[in-house]
């Protein structure tokens, strides 16, 4: 038996963070929202074992990569004797703040759920994805969210309408771990925009929800990489209503009310630099095979 799926990406239209926890994690308030550029996730049935192969260099196929974790996690929370080889083929750039890894263990959970006949609830998924990595649950919750906590605890947000999403991919990855390694947040008060950008959204005014996009990982992300602030610059020259980093980097994000302005605006940079025109997604059917969505 074989199930193919697709995992999006996200972008983080808002991030604020509160300051470091007792855990060493930090207390943060982010809404997430996926976007149509996708990776493929290919599931065999085997008789027992993990197998992984990525047609990406620098993305490891060992079990320091997280679908592999997922699975291995997967297996002996229920005692699972089957086995699994995976195919990744990724187009979500590896490093990117894009989460595309978090998105492929999701996938994962969800496709051996159903590979597996393992019945098991989505609630239940939940736990084991908490475990995988922060971001993880946001892909088993809904396209749009609101991530609180370290970004596990979520509360389902209704997507506004669609919207274009220029990503622009600078051509070099950047680890999470340093950035908040090297982020001193002001002992001033700092404003937080959560809830206006819920606002925004709750009202579909996507002029408004550009005029308010912010990441409060944004300013230590360009002191270290100025390349970041050009592709910005780059953006907002080209009309974008509202350009950000996105998570902790390195990918900046504009975004567009039109598909031609976006189309435009693609061609019309300069930097030789990747990039991508996805749009905004409303509902899970617009990447997850009915035999995986439906079940159990």
């Amino acid at each position: 038996m074989i199930l193919k799926l697709k995992t999006p990406a996200k972008v983080n239209l808002g991030l604020h963070i509160h300051g470091k926890r007792q855990d060493g994690f930090h207390e943060l308030e982010t809404i997430f929202q996926m976007v149509s550029l996708y990776d493929d996730v290919e599931l065999e049935l085997l008789s027992s074992g993990i197998m992984l192969e990525c047609d990406t260099l620098g993305v490891p196929a060992d079990d320091t990569n997280l679908v592999y974790k997922a699975a291995l996690l997967l297996q002996k929370s229920y005692q699972v004797k089957k086995g699994v080889s995976i195919r990744l083929k990724k187009k979500i750039p590896f490093g990117a703040g894009l989460g595309g890894g978090s998105g492929n263990a999701a996938g994962v959970l969800m496709g051996l759920n159903r590979l597996w006949s393992l019945n098991i609830a989505r609630e239940n998924l939940f736990t084991l994805a908490a475990e995988l990595g922060s971001d993880v649950p946001f892909f088993l919750t809904s396209p749009c969210a609101l991530g609180m906590g370290r970004g596990e605890q979520l509360k389902v947000l209704k997507p506004c309408p669609k919207f274009q999403v220029l990503l622009v991919f600078p051509g070099f990855p950047i680890a999470t771990s340093w950035v908040y390694q090297n982020l001193r947040l002001k002992l001033t008060k700092r404003p937080n925009n959560i809830s206006i950008l819920r606002k925004n959204l709750s009202l579909s005014d996507i002029t408004s929800l550009g005029l308010n996009l912010y990441n409060d990982l944004e300013p230590v992300v360009i002191q270290r990489f100025p390349e970041v602030q050009v592709v910005k610059d780059e953006l907002q020259a080209w009309g974008a209503l509202g350009v950000l980093l996105c998570g902790s980097g390195s990918t900046v994000f504009g975004i567009f009310d039109d598909s031609e302005k976006a189309r435009v605006a693609s061609a019309g940079l300069n930097g030789d630099w990747e990039r991508v025109i996805a749009e905004t997604i409303e509902n899970f059917d617009e990447f997850f095979p009915e035999e995986i969505l439906n079940y159990p």
